[in-house]
């Protein structure tokens, strides 16, 4: 019977362990030349991403939803060298711009 009961327990924590969510993600995408290092990304919800500036200009991030009544975040200015992160926290499609800079586009797929 100890066995049986093993086996239940095992049984049990394994599928606790299925269960669990799965860790959020920090993603990097680097600012430089004036284009980001990443046209398309997919991330899950819950992720972060962090954007860089490794270029000698300021830079701005803008996050909007997909259709044209979507929110906008608006992440500020970020100077040489400073950094900002985004939390997704649901699922979309993203369009992510630097308001300074409008050739600098990319997509945020989240699943």
């Amino acid at each position: 019977m100890r066995h049986g009961l093993k086996l239940v327990k095992y049984t049990l924590l394994f599928a606790a362990l299925c269960a669990a969510p799965a860790l959020a993600a920090d993603v990097g995408v680097v600012q430089k030349n004036q284009t980001f290092s990443s046209g398309m990304l997919a991330v899950h919800v819950g992720d972060t991403v962090r954007f860089e500036n490794a270029d000698t200009v300021t830079h701005n991030v803008t996050v909007k939803g997909a259709g044209d009544d979507d929110d906008t975040d608006d992440l500020g200015l970020q100077k040489p060298g400073a950094s900002v992160v985004h939390k997704f926290t649901a699922h979309g499609s993203y369009r992510v711009i630097c308001s300074i800079h409008p050739r600098m586009k990319m997509t945020v797929n989240v699943q």
